[in-house]
This record gives C-alpha cells, sequence and structure tokens, in this order.
C-alpha cells in the first residue's frame, strides 16, 4: 500500500511517500480503508522523536482517519464489514490502517468522510476535557488557549454550546478573526496585549473558572495565576514545546484543580466514557452547533506540504489529507 512512512527520526526530511505493507489484523481490530486523515500537532513531533508515544520506525504517520472497515477481528463486536467510520489509531496516513476496534465509531450518514474524519483526535479532546475533566457549566467563563487550532477551535464551539462565556487566544489577526467566526465572545491576540491583565480585566479580577491549554509554556505561567476560586485548569498538550512547571501553592492558595485531559487513554481505557462523548459530538455536528473549521485539504502526495503547514503553525483548524 503506499503510506506517509517516518523512516528516522530526522523530522520532516525523514517523512515519504512510499510502498508499505499493509497491517494485518489484530482479534479485536479492524483494519479500515482510510478516505481521509485529518493532521494533528503529534504528527510534526512523532518524526523528531519528541511525542510520548513513539512507534519503531518506520512506521506510519498519523492518528486520525475515516474509512470503511475491510476486515474484523475475531474478538470484534460492534463493527461489521462495510461500516463507515472515523477512529483513532497510528497509521492514519496509509492506504489501509489498523485500528482498535473500542477506537473506532460509526460515522452518521448524515457526515462525510472529510467531516468525520476531523472530529475523533481533536473534537473528542475537546468534549471529553470540557464536559468530563473540567465539567464545565453554563456561565461560566472558559478560557481557551491555542484557540485557532485544531482542538482549540473545537473548545471554542463546545464552550459556547454548553452555555460558557468563552474567550480564545490566539497569536495573530487572522486568527482572532477566524475565532470569533466559530462564536468566541471575546478574542485576545497575547503577541499584541497583556494576557493576564486581559483575562484580569476581562473576569473583574475574579478569575478565570476553566482554561482549556494545549499549548504550554508561557501562556500556562499567566493563566495558572488567573484562576477562579474553585477553577480547573485542564492539561491538553505543550504546542508550544515547553512543559511549564507549577509551584503547588498556586492551587493550594485558589484551591483550583489542574487536571490532565488525555482524551486517548481515556478512549482505550473506558469505551464507556468514549461512546457518550463521541455521540455526543456527533449529535451536536448533525445539529450545526459544532463544526470543524477546515484548513486545506491535501491528496496524500501532498501531506508533506501539509506537514509542513501544520509545523509552521500556519494551519487554522484542521488539516486535512485525502488517502482514498
Amino acid at each position: 500500500m503506499k503510506a506517509i512512512v517516518v523512516n528516522d527520526l530526522s523530522g520532516l526530511d525523514g517523512v515519504r511517500l512510499q510502498d508499505f505493507p499493509k497491517p494485518m489484523i489484530r482479534p479485536r481490530g479492524v483494519i479500515v480503508e482510510v478516505k481521509t486523515a485529518a493532521l494533528n500537532f503529534p504528527d510534526v513531533l512523532q518524526p523528531k522523536g519528541l511525542y510520548q508515544d513513539q512507534p519503531d520506525t518506520p512506521f506510519v504517520l498519523g492518528l486520525e482517519f475515516s474509512g470503511v472497515v475491510q476486515e474484523i477481528g475475531v474478538d470484534c463486536r460492534q463493527l461489521k464489514v462495510g461500516d463507515r467510520i472515523v477512529g483513532m489509531g497510528q497509521g492514519a496516513l496509509g492506504e489501509y490502517s489498523s485500528a482498535r476496534e473500542q477506537m473506532c465509531f460509526k460515522l452518521p450518514d448524515s457526515l462525510s468522510h472529510d467531516l468525520g474524519a476531523a472530529i475523533p483526535l481533536a473534537g473528542g479532546t475537546a468534549m471529553y476535557g470540557l464536559r468530563y475533566c473540567g465539567q464545565l457549566a453554563a456561565g461560566e467563563t472558559l478560557v481557551v488557549l491555542g484557540a485557532a487550532g485544531g482542538t482549540g477551535n473545537y473548545a471554542v464551539q463546545i464552550g459556547k454550546a454548553l452555555g460558557a462565556r468563552v474567550i480564545a487566544v490566539c497569536s495573530s489577526v487572522e486568527k482572532v478573526r477566524s475565532v470569533l467566526e466559530a462564536g468566541a465572545d471575546v478574542a485576545i491576540n497575547y503577541r499584541e496585549e497583556d494576557l493576564g491583565e486581559r483575562l484580569k480585566e476581562l473576569t473583574d479580577n475574579r478569575g478565570v473558572d476553566v482554561v482549556y491549554d494545549p499549548v504550554g509554556g508561557d501562556l500556562f505561567d499567566i493563566c495558572s495565576r488567573r484562576m477562579a476560586m474553585g477553577g480547573r485548569l485542564l492539561i491538553v498538550g505543550f504546542a508550544s514545546g515547553r512543559i511549564p512547571d507549577l509551584g503547588v501553592n498556586m492551587p493550594l492558595i485558589k484551591s483550583y484543580s489542574v487536571v490532565g485531559t488525555n482524551w486517548s487513554l481515556t478512549a482505550w481505557n473506558r469505551p464507556d466514557i468514549s461512546m457518550l462523548v463521541m455521540e455526543e459530538l456527533f449529535t451536536l455536528s448533525e445539529r450545526g452547533l459544532v463544526r470543524p473549521t477546515i484548513d486545506k485539504i491535501f491528496p496524500l502526495d501532498q501531506a508533506k506540504m501539509a506537514l509542513s503547514r501544520l509545523e509552521s503553525r500556519e494551519a487554522i483548524g484542521k488539516t486535512l489529507v485525502q488517502v482514498g
């Protein structure tokens, strides 16, 4: 099969479109004919050896896909051959991918493969984080860092759907425009404004109820000092490249929680939760309340260009690669 393969850990220089063996079926797994893959920031970290989940080289890149079930393992109970699905699993940027059945979800007929591919990882992370980890309630204030990115864009929309006041934080005039179009109540360009002072002003010095943080670094440091009493600071990722340190006196002073938001691990271990998360996401998508912002769609032979766009942080929303 044709696939985007990481041959060494030299970054995107070690990534190539080439022939690669079709994956083997596993007892509790499915083989999927991939239609569309969606890119995520881990896709530019894995080729550098910087992601927490690193397969041995060579490996097929990509973690999120839509497609059609071609084969099922002997222990599968929920899916059948021919099902339209979305899923999460290593190898999305190949013509065929192997995935655990519990990491795959039936795609409603009303949603296209392109739209579906953009939902499970980024959308699932945002829904799981805000609903289950952050317990975001109507009327609360939500700050979304990296709000113009794939999962940040979802967090903005889901936050609004849950009735929160959403403050979106991003890094350019163009991104400010995109997050306001996504439904944010307020947008802050942290390169031009003092984030800490703006959060203090926008909350009347009360602080923020929930922070959704896929960025880390300096923005985390600022938000950790702007939490409300009883707030929830959600750790989603470290796109800034710096894993921040936190003085535990800060959560103590404000009685706020710092909560890890690992959606993939939860989906793997708690299919009861993951099914509820995805059902709610599909419902919101079908009702038009949550729709991923699609940055660009590339063919498989231009996947490296798509990855470069993601790495340089040019992408606004989800970047897709049509595989099949």
